[in-house]
């Protein structure tokens, strides 16, 4: 398996990145080839073009390997196993994996630090050959992750997150009909804080959505958070395949209620999410060339109910116990809306079962609204991303020279604040706006060269890429980054 027979094989997988795992058996029916790779990805990233809570420079590791497998007569499989470390550097406000766009109920220090993050990901698909008119599936991911901070006040953040999805295909001719639910579960602990100076005068700032934040002396020292997500989706897909012409369409929504726990099961508040996705991916293929024509819309809608709450102490002879009582409800107090859409085409040369070359262009739209009530301040921004993209392999396809180009339009970055003044406003709000206001070009460039390996016996290929991406905008800020890889394909 070379790299431009498995890109090929890849464009042609139209089931692969929904959420409908029986289509692993359509994806591969169509390819007999059983395939993998594997790789370490060596990457360093740094610049002034980034938000306060994300910080300045990133550096991972990265080991991936993925497998596509036909099981005995009745089964395809497909799993993945992904391990990313790294350090990121000069960040602050935010001790959580989710800083922008979701829970408001977050925390963190105003000093800047470094930060650790550890994860490991897995995620394995099951289908079953067509029996009768129907296809069956099931799908799991599974990650569980650290993300450690290694200045005063000190944090350490654990993930579990996982995702179970059966999934069914009908199949009559060459329609296809899925159906695909699933429950998600996301869980994010942070245990508590620590400093290793004797005599630490640090502030620890708890927020709620907006610049509303509040901040003491030493409010990290009982301080810890617990988050719960639970979600429910489903999807509905159509596709239709015929000598030419391979589409997939899908419908689909999910509901998300987080729970935020402190201390005796304290909660400042519950979060909300509704996303909808209307999703097509469609493939023609003439003799010599594959047109791949995409398009994706999401839709986001979540709010943020906020409580006042009060602590209650009953004693019972020798026993006590604690709990927090809810005295207040304020509804729909943090309200987000998020819209994206994307395009995408491609237009891949192909020779014999590879792909020898390829161009494409893409169109991204983002709208996004943050909003706080009573008393009201609102985030908004709206950009555009037009995209160039293009690949060509050199020397019978043993050396692959890639590169894509973007440029990045701000249509819109408005801030209306009811406090400017606040800390969180100061430190967090204000400065993300020239990053929101941003104009830019980005650029990146890969070169692979790739060569014939023979492991007891059995024939392989390995690879080796290096790549670059540099970032300039009309405000004078900049980002690159450069990266190195090494792998085989199996």
């Amino acid at each position: 398996m070379t790299e431009e027979r498995y890109q090929l094989a890849n464009e042609r997988q139209l089931w692969q990145d929904g959420r409908n795992a029986a289509g692993l058996a359509l994806d591969m029916r169509d390819s007999a080839d059983n395939r993998g790779v594997a790789y370490f990805d060596l990457q360093h990233h740094s610049g002034s073009y980034h938000r306060v809570q994300e910080g300045s420079q990133r550096n991972e590791l990265r080991f991936f390997t993925e497998r596509y497998q036909k099981i005995g007569k009745y089964l395809y499989g497909y799993g993945s196993f992904d391990f990313d470390m790294g350090r990121t550097k000069e960040r602050a406000w935010s001790d959580v994996l989710r800083s922008y766009n979701s829970n408001p109920f977050i925390s963190g220090s105003s000093v800047y630090g470094k930060y650790d993050h550890q994860d490991f990901t897995l995620h394995a698909k099951l289908a079953s050959v067509r029996l009768g008119h129907f296809n069956y599936g099931a799908a799991l991911y599974y990650k569980v992750g650290d993300l450690s901070r290694l200045r005063d006040p000190r944090s350490r953040v654990r993930l579990t997150d996982y995702r179970l999805t059966p999934s069914v295909i009908y199949t009559t001719g060459g329609h296809h009909v899925g159906l695909s639910a699933w429950y998600h579960r996301y869980k994010e602990k942070l245990t508590g804080l620590t400093t290793v100076q004797t005599d630490p005068n640090l502030s620890y700032y708890l927020m709620s959505g907006m610049e509303y934040a509040q901040g003491s002396v030493g409010a990290y020292s009982s301080y810890s958070r617990e988050y719960v997500n639970h979600e429910f989706g489903g999807e509905l897909s159509y596709g239709i395949q015929s000598t030419r012409l391979h589409s997939v369409n899908a419908l689909s929504f999910s509901h998300g209620t987080e729970y935020a726990y402190g201390q005796y099961k304290y909660e400042p508040g519950r979060w909300y999410v509704n996303h909808y996705s209307v999703s097509t991916k469609n493939r023609l293929q003439q003799e010599r060339v594959l047109h791949s024509i995409d398009a994706r819309l999401d839709y986001e809608e979540g709010y943020a109910d906020q409580y006042s709450q009060e602590l209650i102490t009953e004693r019972d002879g020798a026993y006590t116990t604690q709990y927090w009582r809810n005295k207040m409800t304020y509804r729909k107090r943090y309200q987000l809306k998020k819209t994206d859409v994307n395009l995408h085409y491609r237009l891949s040369f192909i020779d014999g079962d590879a792909v020898a070359a390829y161009a494409g262009v893409s169109y991204d739209l983002q709208s996004v609204s943050n909003k706080h009530l009573l008393a009201t301040s609102q985030l908004k921004y709206i950009f555009s991303q037009f995209g160039i993209e293009g690949g060509y392999g050199f020397f019978a396809k043993r050396l692959w020279l890639k590169a894509n180009a973007d440029y990045h339009v701000s249509h819109k970055a408005d801030l209306n604040l009811n406090n400017a003044a606040t800390d969180y406003a100061q430190g967090v709000l204000l400065p993300d706006m020239e990053y929101y206001r941003a104009n830019y070009w980005q650029g990146r460039l890969e070169l692979t060269y790739q060569q014939p390996l023979t492991i007891k016996g059995r024939q392989t290929l390995w690879f080796a890429k290096l790549y670059g991406s540099y970032l300039k905008t009309d405000n004078s800020l900049d980002g690159k980054g450069a990266g190195v890889s090494v792998g085989l394909y199996y």
